[in-house]
């Protein structure tokens, strides 16, 4: 029943713009600067932070690289990973795919729906050593490289309260 929210989004994004021949994909080239918001159960107020992230594929091919940082925060500065992934384009005709393996042992999973009008959503799952992480997102286009995204992410680690973190970005495509 936690899960109810990610899975009426990708229920909305496979169900929308059909009308479209073939879900854009919005996994590209790009870097993205986030304002986060963590939220603890049992715990008063917000922890805030930034992170920088960026996303390059090697070639012409679906793999690529990304490497995330935390930058200047109460959250902590400095907090970094990188992964490897691959991504499957139009996957049953419904969202974009991508795999992931990351540093300090992390495994994900990433879906991207193209809404139409500039719109997308996605949703991700990842498996950390100490958790996990369930993320769901939406996504405007600006111009044709400059989008806005608006996420949620659950937030489960082993022996800590729960969590969840909101974030705003703006991800500009290379």
């Amino acid at each position: 029943m936690k899960h109810l929210p990610i899975l009426s989004l990708l229920a909305l994004g496979s169900a929308s713009a059909f009308a479209a021949s073939s879900p854009a994909s919005l996994f590209a080239n790009n870097v993205e600067l986030s304002y986060v918001q963590l939220s603890a159960a049992g715990v008063s107020g917000h922890q805030n932070g930034w992170d920088l992230s960026a996303t390059a594929y090697l070639g012409k091919s679906d793999f690529f690289v990304n490497a995330l940082t935390t930058v200047g925060s109460d959250l902590g500065n400095g907090s970094d990973t990188a992964s490897l992934g691959y991504r499957f384009k139009n996957v049953a005709s419904v969202a974009d795919v991508a795999l992931t393996v990351g540093s300090n042992e992390t495994y994900g999973i990433a879906l991207h729906r193209a809404l139409g009008a500039g719109f997308g959503a996605w949703a991700s799952y990842e498996r950390l050593n100490n958790g996990h992480n369930v993320s769901a997102a939406v996504s405007k286009m600006l111009t044709h490289n400059l989008s806005l995204d608006l996420g949620y992410t659950w937030v489960s680690r082993d022996a800590s309260p729960r969590c969840h973190a909101w974030t705003l970005g703006a991800r500009y495509k290379f």
